[in-house]
């Protein structure tokens, strides 16, 4: 980061309601995080519903307030009551390619011609919203060409446990390689009953662990667990190279599943951390 510059206003702040915020300034530059700051009559993080930025239209980057903040939470990041922070970046990371990685290059070579952010609001009092992007210029590194086409992705989807301990097969966003697979840094599982996980890929179970077993693990590694929080780290060493998790057919992986064990029936959300480049949403 060498550029800490605001945002465009944000259109249609109000109580219930989606606001809009033109990113199209920022392109020509490489887009490392967004900073959030909620104000107001009554405004926090809870009332955001749903944080979407898009490229080109598409989606390429999902969650909600109360989510993104446990996540960063976990992540070690420290809490603040008004402000809320979309990291691309890998910031803890222990290689310059691990750390830049997900980045969102916006220059002319990336393809990338729109950008928006979308933040849906509900039940606030007088919203303020306002916001800052770090960026550093799109430029080319030849120790960073490896890593300059990817984005982090980030995708949600809901799932209803069908019944109190039970074992399932959770809806992972994009881990079907039939489909094309993806690369996975983070899954996060934000779920009152799960008790444990057991993630297979090509007939091999490769992680299995309860999720008491997991946090302790976790905050060896300096991660700190949230409540109504499982988190499947697979950059648990802040290390990149060999250690994502890749469900893609081009990296020789036909069958992967990742297998959750609930306590009790609920609706939990399924939120992702991929590694991809722009082509393959």
């Amino acid at each position: 980061m060498n550029k800490i510059i605001p945002l465009n206003p944000f259109n249609n702040v109000v109580a219930s309601g989606i606001a809009i915020c033109d990113l199209n300034n920022l392109l020509g530059s490489t887009l490392e995080a967004i900073n959030l700051t909620l104000s107001g009559g009554s405004f926090t993080k809870s009332m955001i519903t749903l944080i979407q930025l898009k490229a080109n239209g598409k989606v390429i980057w999902e969650s909600d307030g109360n989510k993104l903040d446990a996540g960063e939470l976990f992540k070690g990041y420290t809490a603040d009551a008004q402000r809320l922070c979309i990291n691309f970046m890998e910031r803890q990371a222990r290689t310059i390619n691990a750390f830049q990685s997900g980045a969102i290059d916006l220059s002319p070579q990336s393809g990338i011609v729109s950008l928006r952010l979308e933040v849906t609001t509900s039940g606030a009092t007088s919203p303020a919203l306002v916001g800052l992007a770090e960026l550093s210029p799109a430029v080319a590194v030849a120790g960073e060409e490896a890593i300059r086409f990817l984005i982090q992705r980030r995708h949600r989807v809901a799932y209803t446990v069908p019944a109190a301990n039970s074992k399932v097969a959770l809806p992972i966003p994009h881990i079907d390689p039939s489909g094309g697979g993806s690369v996975y840094k983070r899954i996060f599982v934000y779920s009152s009953y799960m008790s444990a996980i057991q993630v297979v890929r090509n007939g091999l179970v490769e992680f299995d662990a309860s999720t008491a077993d997991l946090n302790q693990i976790q905050r060896r590694a300096g991660r700190v667990p949230q409540s109504n929080l499982f988190v499947f780290d697979a950059m648990l060493d802040n290390v990149q190279s060999g250690r994502v998790w890749d469900t893609r057919p081009a990296s020789g992986v036909n069958q992967a599943m990742f297998l959750a064990t609930f306590t009790g029936t609920e609706t939990i959300t399924i939120e992702t951390e991929e590694i991809i480049p722009l082509s393959m949403y």
